[in-house]
């Protein structure tokens, strides 16, 4: 059997051994699937490598943190105390690319690269995908050389802040968005 990413179009040369050891029929749906470590189950006919599934997780948690910021007053609040700041991320494994804007009460997010940024943060995919599952920290990883910060680094901290009382609001809420 040969699989195809249905993210990017690249055929699949291994699969995670998660996949293998997780590998059943959809009684509902009476697909085959298996569990990718970030995705969680998936179709066959919806299986993504581990690039795009990566990703995609990124992407869920930048969404799932955008509607924290729209329901949660606490976090709502704590975004009104700052200046709106465009922030750029590039990984340099993957051609992906995703901005936030957060500040002023907002915090947005999507895919590819927005114009005015103040801030070009460069890493691996795997080390933004634990920094936002709260497995890393952004400092440790600025210092270690792994994360790159280009522009305002005051607000980039800010950022990473954000970013972590977001999780722990979640965990508070028994991680019901991430």
């Amino acid at each position: 059997m040969s699989l195809t990413c249905t993210g990017c179009g690249k055929k699949i040369e291994t699969l995670p051994l998660e996949c293998g050891y997780s590998l059943n029929v959809n009684s509902e749906t009476n697909e085959m699937e298996c569990f990718m470590e970030n995705c969680g189950m998936i179709s066959l006919s919806e299986f993504l490598c581990a690039n795009c599934c990566t990703n995609r997780n990124v992407m869920k948690v930048s969404k799932a943190i955008e509607q924290l910021s729209m329901t949660n007053p606490e976090y709502g609040e704590e975004l009104k105390q700052f200046k709106k700041n465009i922030i750029q991320t590039s990984f340099n494994d993957s051609d992906f690319n995703y901005w936030i804007e957060f500040g002023e009460g907002q915090f947005k997010c999507g895919k590819g690269i927005k114009n005015g940024a103040s801030i070009q943060i460069k890493c691996p995919q795997g080390i933004m995908n634990k920094i936002l599952l709260g497995e890393t920290d952004a400092i440790s990883q600025f210092l270690s050389g792994k994360l790159k910060i280009e522009g305002d680094i005051q607000y980039a901290v800010v950022y990473f802040d954000l970013l972590m009382l977001a999780l722990e609001i979640n965990r508070e809420n028994r991680g019901e968005l991430f």
